[in-house]
């Protein structure tokens, strides 16, 4: 090799080295709105700790983590504008009506520690959404955060939706449920997601997830009366057919008799309240 080649050799290696370093140094910095960031505390930061962290002991993780969600999934960081609307409704329409109903020690007792939002929905291979997770009652993910609207009575009631379901699992994780509810409809599916709403419905579930199992058929029921309200859970139940009214108005008799035996609560006065504070927004 005669001296042109060994320089230009030398040449490409030391380019090769200096943008092997250059990449490197690339993916040490940390992207925005990916995590690794350290943050200056904002006006943001202050309301939550006001609102949620002094009262509740609840913090509210709204800069993106990836560590927080599954790692496998392309998901996208809240907007900061939603953080305050979607927080707020929570506060006033599932915080207040149980705080009311039940007392300032049971959401202190048994309301998650943490909230983490997520701006996008996470989507699963069967081809479902999942716009919720609650993980041993210590943390609840919101997902779609982004799209949330709290003048669209459809936006509030798809969260209180999610919110509702996820604590209801925290509640009978605490104190289970009687047995006698996972004998009503036996017919639970590990394919639930292939069945209509109607169908699910006419089977005596709520709705489609509710076929799943009878722990999500349960928090389902607590969270669809809640949300609807007396007359909108009434009327759902008046246009099936007679055996799945009658089903679903067994697992409602359970769903009340479980509150009212394992936290003193009122159901159907926590439902009103719920519903006067959804009308309220």
């Amino acid at each position: 090799m005669n001296m042109t080649y060994i320089r230009l050799f030398l040449l490409l290696f030391a380019v090769s080295l200096l943008a092997a370093c250059e990449k490197e140094d690339e993916a040490d910095t940390p992207l925005p709105d990916l995590g690794g960031e350290t943050w200056a505390k904002g006006p943001l930061d202050d309301w939550l700790h006001e609102n949620f962290v002094v009262p509740f002991n609840i913090e509210v993780k709204y800069r993106f983590d990836r560590y927080e969600v599954a790692l496998n999934k392309v998901l996208a960081p809240v907007r900061e504008d939603k953080v305050i609307p979607v927080m707020e409704t929570i506060r006033k329409t599932w915080i207040e009506p149980y705080e009311k109903e039940a007392g300032d020690a049971f959401i202190k007792r048994l309301a998650p520690k943490q909230f983490v939002l997520i701006g996008s929905a996470e989507y699963n291979s069967n081809g479902t959404i999942t716009l919720g997770t609650a993980e041993g009652g210590r943390k609840v993910v919101l997902f779609v955060v982004n799209d949330f609207d709290p003048k669209l009575e459809s936006e509030v009631k798809q969260m209180l939706h999610t919110i509702h379901h996820e604590f209801a699992h925290i509640l009978h994780q605490t104190i289970m449920y009687p047995e006698e509810f996972k004998r009503i409809t036996p017919g639970y599916t590990a394919s639930w997601n292939d069945f209509s709403l109607d169908d699910a419905r006419s089977r005596g579930f709520i709705t489609e997830y509710a076929r799943s199992n009878p722990d999500d058929d349960f928090v389902e029921m607590v969270s669809i009366m809640l949300i609807e309200g007396e007359d909108g859970f009434d009327e759902i139940v008046e246009g099936l057919p007679a055996p799945a009214q009658e089903s679903l108005r067994q697992k409602e008799q359970v769903v009340v008799r479980y509150f009212k035996e394992a936290w003193n609560i009122d159901f159907y006065r926590l439902q009103e309240r719920s519903q006067d504070a959804i009308e309220a927004l």
